[in-house]
């Protein structure tokens, strides 16, 4: 059943219009509205707008609440790291700089919609939430003030991800193309992060940042 978010669980002109001239839907048919509070609400199309028949809650939530604070990539693959992220389970992005960072800034707004869409495919209950760019001390005190458990993905680290504790509510630090350098890497674990590594093998940023967010999610 198609899924469409809005926050006054009423069908917006672009949602109608998809459901007209993009999926033809008929008078009868039916689709899944939902406001990021964690139910699903059916809906039935009535030809020119649609009404609510039935409420109902929404079980595919992840349990844990993984923030992923990526360091800032290329444009498409920072996109994709938005799109897949949300897929996996991601409860909120982190937009981060680092000292390697090509990347300085991001689309806010085309980050949200890739989001939206990506939370409607996938059938989360939630809309996953995309903060502001935040440098690397800033992030380190995001994740104090939020008393996250931290974990940063580290090639030389000889600790497997799979070797760690999975907590309730839990930051993920993916570095950008480049890595991190020591001196990031040192400074979360002053804060306590466990530093990790994700495999043998050499993984771009935004492999490293579906996996282990995938793992750590499920």
């Amino acid at each position: 059943m198609h899924r469409f978010f809005s926050p006054d669980l009423t069908p917006s002109q672009e949602i109608l219009r998809q459901l007209k001239n993009v999926l033809h839907f008929q008078k009868g048919e039916r689709f899944i509205l939902f406001d990021g509070s964690g139910y699903d609400f059916i809906s039935e199309f009535d030809g020119s707008g649609a009404k609510i028949l039935e409420k109902v809650l929404n079980r595919r939530e992840p349990e844990r609440k993984i923030f992923l604070c990526q360091s800032l990539i290329k444009k498409d693959k920072m996109e994709w790291v938005f799109q897949k992220g949300t897929e996996a389970g991601v409860f909120e992005f982190v937009p981060a700089l680092s000292a390697r960072s090509v990347k300085k800034d991001f689309n806010k707004v085309r980050a949200e919609k890739i989001i939206r869409e990506a939370a409607e495919q996938s059938g989360r209950a939630i809309l996953p939430k995309v903060g502001e760019v935040k440098d690397f001390k800033e992030a380190l005190e995001f994740v104090q003030k939020e008393r996250l458990s931290g974990v940063i993905a580290d090639p030389n680290s000889k600790k497997h991800i799979s070797e760690i504790l999975k907590e309730p509510k839990m930051a993920l630090f993916i570095g950008p193309e480049g890595g991190w350098t020591e001196e990031e890497v040192s400074d979360t674990k002053e804060c306590g992060f466990k530093a990790v590594s994700l495999g043998k093998l050499n993984l771009r940023s935004e492999t490293a940042a579906i996996i282990a967010s995938a793992f750590l999610v499920s």
